[in-house]
Formats: structure tokens, C-alpha cells, sequence
């Protein structure tokens, strides 16, 4: 590469503005642009009336087709001269400057605009530029007015914010990209990453299934010898206000220099007005944001509850609480009727409490308890009963979640594992509108009943709190430092199967193996959700047990090996109880099909009236207990007797078994392991990325 051309940046400038008056003037009109700081942020607004080309630039397929590319050499202008830099690019002076020195790095072929093909390339300039300039890469949904050329931009760094923000900070980066908000919105910062596991990175983005790339924004600067880069990741090329048509228009089209806190404004009107909730907005808009998920507690028709702290609720302040009822299909509450109230606190500490709330739904650990909870409170009437649901950040949700299903007294990396997967399988129920209805396979003959449980379609909140979905206890539970630093640890970070997020399921025990997705739910074959073997959650000792289960778990002492007895009349009687089926005496249970771990997915119940075979999983071990079965992981011992048959349910684990085990990894924390490490051994192929 022809470096020293790097060291001439300002004479090529000088020259090129000499014999080009288009340029000239650009250059010229730039030192008599307005700029000002955003009371209240970091974020400096330039309004320069020249970008208003780039910012209403035409980026659709059709229309690029459409229009010559004026980033190829036949298209520029006569007197925009090139240097090669002899790496398949050439340096040119952009003639539409944001910065006082801004130029061009074009290819010099006529090819996409992807970051895997001047990915070295920027590395290597980044490392030769003086230390006031910077270099910068608009992703083709992601401000690139020019999607279709691949290109980047070199520019003088003085005053952008996030440059500012990466000097300032140099000594606290290192070779793992880590996910810094120094603009209120996620930027991985990262030094001297290498073109190899800069890419590696870059390929563990969500990214949307039909783009070749994640969306993102791309800074390096060249500090004391060291290249500092920043990745803003990105969902969305220009935020809403930029559509309007009326007097809310901003016309903002985020590329990468606003996303490094230095906002171009081509309009007079939108420099002036824009304050720093509206630019919190648009921001907001074109980055992953933190999510405010409803979850829903309890329902009933009549909710008793405290509130601690003054809240508002339609427009008043509410202190005490009390109770609400269902009066003719509406919410009772202080003398008014509502089809639904929300509380919002006042401040910060402002707790409420709940009484009664019921865990453990449908299985053996079932009880009620009043529960206390942060963020605000909303009742629901759907005409028939009352819900009450919590509205709460996702990041105080999940410090609930890891210390509601296990204990927060677990291993720190095993609690950091359990926020990765609690995280990623919440927001892969948001992008699916509530998650999958349950379902069941038609019965041909009436001699099969194949069902399977999955996550109902809420449709009054995101997700409940119970074991349905995840378990969220709010403060309740003792939420110890070490789970809020494994929650803040893990800010944003998710578990990614090829860049998509992965529904990263769990169970208490795996018995030994895990279960493959197929077994339990739809017979969709889900590649991070397969069966591996795991020794550790055999290897579990009294005190990682005492350190990583809840007191109502360790009420359940043998969940890796146990027995259950029936006799046949009682069996009998259950399965017709549970099922609905009138098996008359069942005379034998015969597993049709197993999974990899042994789970049982087809099971034949054989009566003297119907013989039926009932799966998947979950439904065998409903209609077995009067609970539920810890696991369909059994083989049957038959004996008889004077009573007549006796049946020996032998089995191992508790749980579907799919993905992570809860003990294993908990053992697997207590024994050293990174949560990284933790992962990988139950998702294969997955990696940890950032979705906010």
C-alpha cells in the first residue's frame, strides 16, 4: 500500500482545491457553518445546506440502478484527481465535506459496499494516518449514500465525540470488542482487533436474513501508536421523523459521522429546534434500544396490593394501594371503574407488593406468596378476570430472572451464563409477537394424542412469570451483587447461531444428556438446541447445591435418579383424570420413541377399554402425576402381586432437557469455567453478541 501518501493528505487537499472551484467553494462555505453542542448530551450539530445531496440520497435498488455512480472514475468529475494507494483503492477529496479535511478511500472497482472487502484495508490505513484524522465506514443500510460502490471516508477527528471518546478511554481497551454508551446508545470499542477477529466479530451481529452484513458503522483512529476502532451497531438507515411531512419533519439521515456524535443538520429549521430528547429519539430509532417488557404477574377477580412510595395513576397520586375487583367485566379501584389503570412511580425507590401471586403453577413446588416488585403497575380487565402486569426495564427484569431461577449465590459466571440465555430467549419472544401456540397433531382413529406446550400468544403482556415462561419474582428473591454485576457484565449481550438470536432454552436437569428441540416442541430441527453429553450435573455436591437452587428446589431431593410406584388401579384413575381418556385398567406402558437423552416422546398406554399413545414430552409427564413427572426419562418395571399390577417408573433428570442444565451449569461455574465456556458446551455453534 502507498502509505506515504498519508503524510501528504493536507498538500493533495491544497492542490486539488486549487484546480477545482466546485471544491473550492465547498470547502470554503464549510468554515462558515453553523455547529453548537446539544444541552444536555455530547452531540454537536453542524447544519451544512451542501449535505442535503447525501442526506435525501436515493439508496432502493431501482433507484441506484437508475442514476450513474458518481464514485466510479468515468462519472467524476474532470478535475477530481485520484492517488492509488495500491491496494485495489484510491484516495479522493470529497467535494460534499462534513469535515474540514474530508476525502474519499474508493475502490477501484465497481462492487458492493461490504466490509469484508476493505475490512485490511481500513486496518491498514487506519494505522498509517496522523493521529488527527480518522477513518470511517458507512454500512450499505447504514448511511451509505452510495451502497452500491464500496468506499470509505477519511476525515480531520477533531471534536467528533466518539473519536474524542476513544482517545480519552485508550487505556481501558483491549483485543475483545466490549460494549461501551458513551452517546446513550451501544458501541463495541475494541483495540487493535485484526482483520480476522475484527470479521469474526462482525459475523456474530444479528443481521437481518436477507443483507450480507450486520448493520453497523465502522471508526479507527491511529492514537500512540495503537488502532482504536468503535463498531455502532445499527437497526434501521433513518429514524421516523425523517418520513414525516408535516412541521414534526427532521431531516436526519444518520451515517456514521452522526452516529459518532457529530448530527449534520442541511436544514436551518431542524439545527435550531432539535433539542436532546429529540436527537435521544432518532438515535433510539436507528440503534438497538433496552426493551420495557410487560410481564405478566397474576389474574384474578379480586388483586390485593401495597404500594410503597407515591405513584401516579389517571392523573393523580396514588400511596397506599389496597385492592381492585372485576365489576361487571371492568376494573374496580378506589370507587371508579377502568378497562385498565397504570401506576407509575414517582421515583426511583418506589416498590409495590402483591398479594398471593401463585409459582410453580401446575407442579409440585405450587404455592402463593405476596411478591414486591420496581417499575410501574397495570391492571387489565379482559372482561372475564383481572391482570396484573409489571412494566420493568429488561436488564432489572433479567437481576430478578437469574436469582429466581436458580439462587443468586451461584457461581458468577454460571449466573453470567444464565443472564446470556434468559436475555436471548425473552427478546427471541418479543420478534415472535409472544412466542408459539401450543399445539397438537390431529389424532387419526383417536388413538393418538401428540401434543406439545410451548409459549402461549400473550396477547395483555410480553411474557408471564411463572415457569410457563421464565421465573421473575421481582425483588422478592435475594438478589445478591454478585447477580446484578453478572447482569450488568452481560448489558445486551445474547446468544447468536449464525448471526440470528437463538431461543435459548433450559431445563432444571438434563440427567446426564441433553434433549434435542425435536423431542419436545414442533419437529423443526433447531441446530444450537441438540443433544450433547454432560457429566456435571452428576458431579453436583451438597454445597453447589446449597449455593445454586432456591429453597423450593432443594425441596425436591432426587432429581437426577428417581422411582415412582403406581398400582394399576391408581395409575388408572390418574391418566383418566388428566387426560380425559377412559383407558379402563391400564394393563401396560410401552415407550414407542426416545429422544438422544432417553426422554420419552411417544408413549403407549394400554387399557382394557383404549389403547392410546399420548407425547410429546411434556403431555407424557402430565398425565402421569398429579403434578407433573420430573422428566419423561423412565424406563417401567412391571410387577404383580396379590393387588394386582404394580408399575416402577425409573427415571433420570428433571425437565424437557433441551439446551442448558441448570445444575451442569451451575457445577460447571462452581469448577471454573467461563460463562463462554459454559455456552458453548450447550449451545454448539452459538456465540455471545451484543442486541443493545
Amino acid at each position: 500500500m502507498n502509505t506515504a501518501v498519508f503524510c501528504q493528505l493536507d498538500s493533495f487537499l491544497d492542490s486539488q482545491l486549487d484546480e477545482w472551484p466546485q471544491a473550492r467553494k465547498a470547502f470554503d462555505d464549510l468554515e462558515h457553518v453553523l455547529v453548537r453542542k446539544v444541552p444536555g448530551t455530547d452531540v454537536l450539530l453542524q447544519c451544512n445546506p451542501a449535505r442535503i445531496v447525501s442526506t435525501i440520497a436515493k439508496v432502493k435498488p431501482e433507484e441506484l440502478a437508475a442514476r450513474p455512480c458518481f464514485l466510479c472514475e468515468r462519472n467524476r468529475p474532470p478535475q477530481q484527481r485520484a492517488i492509488d494507494l495500491e491496494n485495489g483503492f484510491e484516495l479522493t477529496v470529497n467535494p460534499f465535506p462534513i469535515l474540514k479535511r474530508h476525502f474519499c478511500v474508493v475502490s477501484r472497482t465497481h462492487r458492493p459496499q461490504l466490509f469484508r472487502d476493505c475490512c485490511q484495508a481500513t486496518l491498514d490505513i487506519a494505522a498509517c494516518l496522523p493521529q488527527e484524522y480518522l477513518i470511517m465506514y458507512n454500512g450499505p443500510h447504514s448511511g451509505a449514500s452510495a451502497p452500491d460502490h464500496l468506499h470509505m471516508q477519511i476525515g480531520l477527528s477533531t471534536g467528533v465525540p466518539l473519536a474524542e471518546w476513544l482517545r480519552a478511554n485508550a487505556s481501558t481497551l483491549d483485543g475483545t470488542p466490549q460494549i461501551v454508551h458513551p452517546l446513550g446508545f451501544p458501541v463495541a470499542v475494541v483495540r487493535n482487533p485484526g482483520c480476522s477477529g475484527l470479521l469474526e466479530y462482525l459475523d456474530s451481529l444479528p443481521r437481518v436474513e436477507t443483507e450480507q452484513e450486520p448493520r453497523f458503522n465502522f471508526l479507527a483512529v491511529n492514537w500512540q501508536g495503537q488502532t482504536l476502532c468503535a463498531v455502532v451497531l445499527r437497526t434501521h438507515h433513518r429514524p421516523s421523523c425523517y418520513y414525516l411531512t408535516d412541521g414534526r419533519q427532521r431531516l436526519v439521515s444518520p451515517g456514521a459521522i452522526d452516529m459518532f456524535g457529530f448530527m449534520i443538520t442541511p436544514r436551518r429549521q431542524d439545527f435550531d429546534s432539535l433539542d436532546a430528547g429529540q436527537i435521544e429519539r432518532i438515535y433510539s430509532q436507528v440503534t438497538p434500544s433496552r426493551p420495557i417488557l410487560r410481564v405478566g404477574i397474576m389474574s384474578g377477580t379480586d388483586i390485593a396490593f401495597t404500594l410503597h412510595g407515591t405513584f401516579m395513576a389517571d392523573g393523580r397520586k396514588a400511596s397506599d394501594g389496597g385492592r381492585v375487583s372485576l365489576e361487571n367485566g371492568r376494573i374496580s379501584w378506589n370507587g371508579r371503574l377502568y378497562d385498565r389503570i397504570l401506576l407509575t412511580p414517582c421515583a426511583d425507590d418506589c416498590t409495590f407488593t402483591l398479594e398471593n401471586v401463585t409459582i410453580g403453577s401446575s407442579f409440585h413446588w405450587q404455592r402463593q406468596e405476596p411478591q414486591t416488585f420496581t417499575g410501574s403497575l397495570q391492571f387489565i380487565s379482559d372482561g372475564v378476570t383481572v391482570h396484573a402486569v409489571n412494566h420493568v426495564d429488561i436488564e432489572d427484569y433479567l437481576t430478578s430472572v437469574v436469582s429466581s431461577e436458580m439462587k443468586a449465590t451461584a457461581a458468577p459466571e454460571f449466573l453470567k451464563a444464565h443472564a446470556v440465555i434468559s436475555r436471548s430467549w425473552v427478546l427471541s419472544q418479543l420478534r415472535v409477537q409472544g412466542g408459539a401456540p401450543d399445539s397438537v397433531m390431529p389424532a387419526p382413529a383417536g388413538d393418538r394424542v401428540i401434543k406439545w406446550y410451548d409459549h402461549d400468544q400473550h396477547s395483555l403482556f410480553d411474557v408471564c412469570a411463572d415457569d410457563h415462561c421464565q421465573r421473575y419474582q421481582g425483588i422478592t428473591r435475594v438478589i445478591s451483587d454478585a447477580a446484578r454485576q453478572a447482569v450488568r457484565d452481560t448489558c445486551g449481550q445474547v446468544l447468536l447461531y449464525k448471526g440470528h438470536l437463538c431461543d435459548a432454552r433450559f431445563s432444571k436437569c438434563c440427567g446426564g444428556r441433553t434433549e434435542e428441540f425435536e423431542s419436545c416442541w414442533q419437529d423443526t430441527h433447531v441446530p444450537y438446541l441438540v443433544s450433547v453429553d454432560d457429566v456435571f450435573c452428576s458431579q453436583a455436591t451438597p454445597r453447589t447445591l446449597r449455593m445454586s437452587m432456591n429453597g423450593y428446589d432443594l425441596e425436591t431431593p432426587d432429581w437426577y435418579e428417581w422411582t415412582r410406584r403406581y398400582r394399576d388401579v391408581e395409575l388408572s384413575e390418574l391418566a383418566a383424570s388428566k387426560s380425559g381418556i377412559d383407558f379402563g385398567l391400564i394393563t401396560d406402558l410401552k415407550p414407542l420413541k426416545r429422544g438422544p437423552s432417553g426422554r420419552i416422546i411417544e408413549l403407549q398406554i394400554v387399557g382394557t377399554k383404549r389403547t392410546v399413545t399420548v407425547g410429546k414430552e411434556l403431555e407424557i409427564r402430565r398425565i402421569l402425576s398429579d403434578t407433573h413427572l420430573l422428566s419423561s426419562n423412565f424406563t417401567v418395571e412391571r410387577a404383580a402381586d396379590a393387588e394386582g399390577t404394580l408399575f416402577i417408573l425409573h427415571g433420570r433428570g428433571w425437565g424437557h432437557g433441551a439446551g442448558l442444565c441448570q445444575i451442569g451449569a451451575a457445577v460447571m461455574g462452581s469448577q471454573g469455567y467461563g460463562y463462554a465456556e459454559i455456552l458453548e458446551h450447550y449451545y454448539p455453534g452459538t456465540v455471545v453478541g451484543p442486541a443493545y
